[in-house]
């Protein structure tokens, strides 16, 4: 089938009579702004689902908190608060926010790209206690289910065993042994090109 027959038309593409009118929905001057999809989230999920829905010939508007950062203005630590966080209570605008919960600590990117901003390249699969949490473990077979995905991610992210190790990583060793659990201590899996020669797709 080809890109244009894949494309919706006709009853499978939202039309002005399927959309809300009169009571349905209030007037309004901004026709401009009417779209098929509303994504919110311009990260990994957000922009993928946007790129999907917009080839198959959808509108779509994405909607994102934080603004778009050209490469210069990204920041180079950390400890420069107002482009690295994101707190606008306090006036920071940066890329990284911050969600404290009850039972876990929740990392996330502001900004167009989301979490591609912040997330280190670091591209693990979960383990299998994740797969078969009992939250979701009934509805299906998540590993057979996801694998699939996983795989064509790691493909096409060029997925490889980082090949460096820093003093940082020494530092992290070195923990690790006097905790007692140094054999837990291993390479990230990263979607880096090191310019080094060395393949991708999960080898080292």
């Amino acid at each position: 089938m080809s890109e244009a027959a894949d494309r919706p038309t006709g009853t499978d593409r939202p039309t002005g009579t399927d959309r809300p009118t009169g009571t349905d929905r209030e007037a309004t001057d901004h026709e401009g702004y009417d779209h098929d999809v509303i994504v919110v989230g311009s990260g990994f999920g957000g922009a993928v689902a946007a790129l999907r829905l917009s080839e198959k010939g959808y509108r779509v508007a994405v909607l994102e908190a934080g603004r778009r950062f050209e490469r210069a203005e990204l920041p180079a630590t950390s400890w420069n608060l107002r482009d690295y966080l994101w707190a606008p209570r306090l006036g920071l605008y940066g890329i990284q926010r911050i969600h404290p919960l009850d039972n876990v600590l929740v990392l996330a990117g502001a900004g167009v790209g989301g979490g591609s901003l912040n997330y280190a390249n670091t591209l693990y699969v979960p383990p299998d206690a994740f797969f078969a949490d009992r939250q979701w473990a009934e509805i299906t077979d998540w590993r057979e289910e996801l694998t699939p995905w996983y795989e064509q991610a790691r493909r096409m992210l060029g997925v490889r065993i980082n090949p460096d190790t820093t003093p940082a990583d020494e530092h992290l060793r070195a923990a690790a042994d006097r905790m007692g659990i140094g054999h837990t201590f291993r390479p990230t899996p990263v979607g880096v090109f090191f310019g080094d020669g060395g393949g991708a797709d999960g080898v080292a």
